[in-house]
C-alpha cells in the first residue's frame, strides 16, 4: 500500500476541525480589513507614505501600493472590445534529466495570433530550441530547472517582441503566469544574463507601445491585505492565509476590475522607469461563477488609460469565449500549442539517438535507477 491511509484517516480529520475553527477567524478577521479598505480608501498619501517608512525597516518588504484610483474602486467595462491584435504565448520545457540515455534540454514556444471581429483566421506559430553542449553547462554545472524555465520565459517575451512590432495596433501580449520572475539564484552570472535579455525584451515592447501583460488566474497573493495590515507588528494579518481576492470578492461584480496598484518587493525594485510592475485585479466571471484573476501590467500600460481599457475589455470579452470556466481564450490556445508531451519526448530521445550512432557515437543507456522506476508493476525480490 503506497500510502498510509489509516495513519492518515486522523489526519484528515484534525484538517477538518481547523479548517472549521479557522473559517470563523478568517471570517472576522476579513470583516476587519474590509472595514479598514473602506476607511483608508481615499487615504492614498497616507498609505504610500507607511509603504516607505516600512520598506526602510523591513527588507524584502513585499505589497501593494496605491497610486491615484480609491481603495475599494471597481471599474466596469463595456463590451465590446475595441479592435486589436493579440499575441498569446506561453511555454513548455524538457529539463536535462542525467537518468535518460541522452542529456539534453527543450525549450517550446507555443504563440497564438487572434484580430476579434476582424474575420481573419487566427494565425498560430511555435518555436523550439534545443539545448545541448555549452548551453547545458552555461552556469557551471547542469542547467537546472529553474535556467531552463527562464529560458523560457525569455523566449516567450523575446517572441512577442519580434511579432508585435510587425502586428496592426494596438498590440496586446498575453503570458500566462506574472510577469516578474522568481527563478534562482539570482547571483548567478548565467541567471544575470538572461535576466537582462527578458529586461531587454520588455524594453522593445514598450519602445513599440505594446499592451504587455502577464496573467495570474486565481491568484493568492495578499498584496493589497499586506497594505493594509502594515501599522501592526507583524506585515502578516492577524489570521494568515487571507488573500487580496477575499477582499475583493464582495466589491468587484462581473467584468470589473479594481484600482491598479504598483508591486513593491525586493525583485520588482529590478523593474525600472517605464518597466516597473504594477497590477490590477479582475472578475472575468458570471454573477453565477465568479472568476478572479491578478493582472500584472508594467507603467507604460499602466499610465495610459486607454491602454488599460482595452486591456481590460479584451480580457473580460476573451474569457467568455471559454464557457463555464472562464479564461482568455488566446491563452489556451498558445498552451495547446506550446506543451510537450510525453510521446513528443520519446520521439525526439529517438531522433538524438539516431543522430548520435550515425555520427558514430554509442548514445548511453538510462540509469539503474530509471530503469527500475519505468518497470511497471512490482519490483520486489524474492529471496
Amino acid at each position: 500500500m503506497p500510502v498510509n491511509y489509516l495513519l492518515l484517516s486522523q489526519q484528515i480529520r484534525d484538517m477538518g476541525r481547523d479548517a472549521l475553527s479557522r473559517a470563523g477567524e478568517i471570517r472576522q478577521s476579513l470583516e476587519q480589513l474590509s472595514v479598514r479598505l473602506n476607511e483608508n480608501a481615499e487615504n492614498l498619501k497616507g498609505l504610500q507614505r507607511q509603504v516607505e517608512e516600512a520598506a526602510a525597516k523591513t527588507k524584502g518588504l513585499r505589497c501593494a501600493v496605491p497610486l491615484h484610483e480609491s481603495l475599494n474602486a471597481h471599474f466596469p467595462c463595456t463590451l465590446p472590445a475595441p479592435a486589436s491584435t493579440i499575441f498569446a504565448a506561453d511555454g513548455s520545457q524538457i529539463n536535462p534529466d542525467p537518468h535518460d540515455s541522452v542529456l539534453y534540454g527543450l525549450v517550446n514556444i507555443g504563440v497564438f495570433c487572434i484580430q476579434p471581429h476582424s474575420g481573419r483566421v487566427p494565425l498560430e506559430r511555435t518555436e523550439s530550441h534545443l539545448l545541448f553542449g555549452d548551453e547545458l553547462y552555461a552556469s557551471g554545472g547542469m542547467a537546472s530547472e529553474d535556467l531552463v524555465a527562464l529560458l523560457r520565459d525569455v523566449q516567450e517575451r523575446r517572441t512577442l517582441a519580434q511579432l508585435a512590432r510587425l502586428a496592426t495596433p494596438p498590440v496586446i501580449t498575453l503570458t500566462d503566469g506574472p510577469l516578474e520572475l522568481y527563478h534562482e539564484p539570482r547571483t548567478d552570472a548565467a541567471f544575470k544574463e538572461k535576466f537582462e535579455d527578458y529586461l531587454r525584451a520588455l524594453d522593445d515592447l514598450a519602445i513599440a507601445n505594446v499592451i504587455t501583460a502577464g496573467y495570474v488566474s486565481r491568484p493568492r497573493a495578499d498584496l493589497v491585505v499586506r497594505l493594509l495590515t502594515l501599522n501592526e507588528e507583524s506585515s502578516q494579518p492577524t489570521v494568515s492565509g487571507i488573500s487580496d481576492i477575499a477582499l475583493f470578492h464582495s466589491i468587484l461584480q462581473p467584468g470589473e476590475r479594481s484600482a491598479i496598484f504598483r508591486l513593491h518587493s525586493r525583485s520588482a525594485d529590478e523593474y525600472k522607469d517605464r518597466k516597473a510592475l504594477h497590477f490590477f485585479y479582475l472578475n472575468v466571471g458570471s454573477p453565477s461563477r465568479p472568476a478572479f484573476a491578478r493582472v500584472e501590467i508594467p507603467q507604460w500600460v499602466a499610465e495610459n488609460p486607454q491602454s488599460v481599457q482595452t486591456l481590460h475589455t479584451t480580457l473580460v470579452e476573451q474569457s467568455a469565449l471559454s464557457g463555464e470556466a472562464p479564461y482568455p481564450y488566446p491563452l489556451i490556445r498558445a498552451h495547446e500549442i506550446a506543451v510537450v508531451k510525453l510521446s513528443d519526448r520519446q520521439q525526439l530521445t529517438t531522433m538524438i539517438e539516431s543522430e548520435l550512432a550515425r555520427q558514430g557515437i554509442l548514445p548511453g543507456s538510462r540509469s539503474e535507477k530509471q530503469v527500475h522506476k519505468d518497470h511497471p508493476g512490482r519490483t520486489r525480490i524474492n529471496p
